[in-house]
Formats: structure tokens, sequence, C-alpha cells
């Protein structure tokens, strides 16, 4: 297999030749062709003779030139005109790169490489490391009642939901179908179960299916919640979130447009209903790349 000379080749051929050794003991030494060594030397030369340092530099920039003419998005302004206008924190270069039929790695790399202005738009990589049951539960007496996620029938229209909080009391309402992923996000003033039982209400798609929650004290009318919707309400178990894995995943897709401390009460339901509906209209990749909408078939005929 063909391999270029590293820089600390060419520290130990500069040496080599320095010492008096000829060009064909000189890759002998260094293991490789005496063509590689002859070739090294005619690139890279200059006036003065061989110089690592020196040929290091020509051999870069002539490398780097070279693989210019190859690089799709650089050489296609028109295709990377339309990555910029796709790229955004809900719909991430796999996507894109499925859309337009081209590895996500080249439009990573042209991002580094061409764009860095553009990779506040990516998807956010980094989180934060989570701990479970570090804290003591509390002792909630509606929670005794409740029905476990063991319990959960295996219907056809089953919904996941939490509460996202923001720096005031004002949070977001999410709901996430288990099967396609299809998202409904309300905002509500605080986080009491009087607000989140009032906007569960309003949701007549959530009605006759069934809900699974955590044991978060703000859905703790949870029988109320059954009586009006002709739903089935589940919840997890305490400090299992992977249990209601749809809606965390959701959750932290959401974080991307209003991360932490974010203040919902500074957008409106319109603000809301764009973000979702970007959401829903975005090919995902766990969807064999359909979209929320087209496989939840309630919304519209989006592909």
């Amino acid at each position: 297999m063909h391999t270029h000379l590293t820089r600390d080749a060419r520290i130990a051929l500069a040496a080599l030749l320095a010492s008096g050794l000829s060009q064909r003991k000189a890759a002998k030494h260094l293991g490789v062709c005496h063509s590689t060594v002859s070739r090294e030397l005619r690139r890279n030369s200059r006036s003065r003779g061989y110089h690592a340092t020196h040929a290091d530099v020509l051999a870069r920039g002539r490398r780097r030139r070279s693989k210019q003419k190859y690089r799709l998005l650089e050489n296609n302004q028109r295709m990377a005109s339309l990555v910029e206008a796709l790229l955004d924190p809900l719909v991430s270069p796999e996507c894109i790169g499925h859309l337009l039929d081209i590895a996500h790695g080249t439009i990573y790399t042209w991002l580094y490489r061409t764009r860095p202005y553009l990779i506040e738009h990516l998807p956010q990589r980094t989180r934060r490391r989570r701990r479970y049951g570090s804290k003591r539960a509390k002792k909630q007496g509606w929670t005794r009642l409740v029905r476990s996620i063991e319990e959960r029938p295996d219907a056809l229209e089953s919904w996941e939901g939490d509460t996202v909080k923001g720096s005031t009391r004002a949070r977001l309402l999410t709901h996430v179908e288990r099967r396609s992923l299809y998202t409904f996000a309300d905002l509500i003033p605080d986080g009491t179960a009087e607000a989140v039982h009032a906007a569960t209400l309003q949701r007549s798609a959530l009605h006759h299916s069934t809900l699974t929650y955590d044991r978060g004290s703000e859905f703790a009318l949870w029988a109320h919640t059954e009586r009006r919707t002709y739903s089935k309400v589940f919840f997890a178990r305490p400090h299992a979130p992977w249990q209601r894995g749809k809606n965390e995943n959701t959750n932290g897709r959401l974080r991307r447009p209003f991360p932490k401390r974010f203040d919902f009460a500074t957008i409106s339901k319109q603000d809301l209903a764009s973000i979702t509906d970007l959401m829903n209209h975005t090919p995902r990749k766990s969807l064999s790349w359909r979209t929320p909408c087209r496989v939840w078939g309630k919304c519209c005929v989006s592909d």
C-alpha cells in the first residue's frame, strides 16, 4: 500500500543525506522505495538543498490543492447554498445528506473547513451526563393508585408526555406518539397539575388513547384526565426516564431551539407551532426516512 512520507520521515531523510548516504541507502534505512526518495527530492528540494520543514510545507500545500477539484460543496455553489438553507438545529446534516443524496460527512467537513459560522446551527452534540437515583424519592400519596407502565397494552396509538421547564413559571407540555414520533407541544402558564390537565383536554388527538407520564406532581390529576378524555394513563417507574425514551429524546430536540433557562413566556403559540411543524415534517432515520406526519397519517400528506 502506497503511503506518503511523514514529517518525521522527512527529518530522518534530511539527516541521512547530510551524513553522506546515497539516495538508495537512505531509502533502505527509511524502508521505502528509492524512487520515493528520488521523487521527494525532485519535488521538494530548494536551491540550497533539501530541508525537511520546507519540504513538508510544500507537500502539504500540494496535497491540499490536489483535493480541491474533488470537493463537492466547494465546487457546486448551488448545492452549497441549498445545504446552508436547509441546515437547522432540528434538521441534522445526516437528514440533509439523505435528502440531497450526499454523504453527511461531506457536509460536516465542509462546515468545519469553510463555514465555521454555521456550526452553531448543528444539532447539539455534547450533553451533560445525567445521574439517576441520587435523590431520595419523595412520598406522594396520589401515586399509590396509579397504573404502572408494565400494565400498558400494546395499543395502536400511544403517547408519552412530559413538561419542559424554563427560566420562569411558563413551561412546555409535550406529547409524542410512540410509533410515529409525531409531537404536540403546548405552552402552559406554570407546572401545576391544573394547567397540565387543561392543556391535555384541549388536544382532542390525545383522547381515546394511552398516555404515559413520569411521576411528577404536574400529572397528579391523571384520574380526571382519564374520565374527560376516555384515555388510559400509565406511569413509568420512579427515576426511570428511559421507559419514556421517545419523549425524552424529543424534549432533547426541543432544547436545541429552546436551550436551558429559556424563558417560554417570550414566545407565542405561533412560534412554537412553527418549531413543532418543522419537527413533524422532517424525515427521521429511525422512521426509514419518513416524516412523523406521514407515519402518523392524521396530519397531512407531507411526502
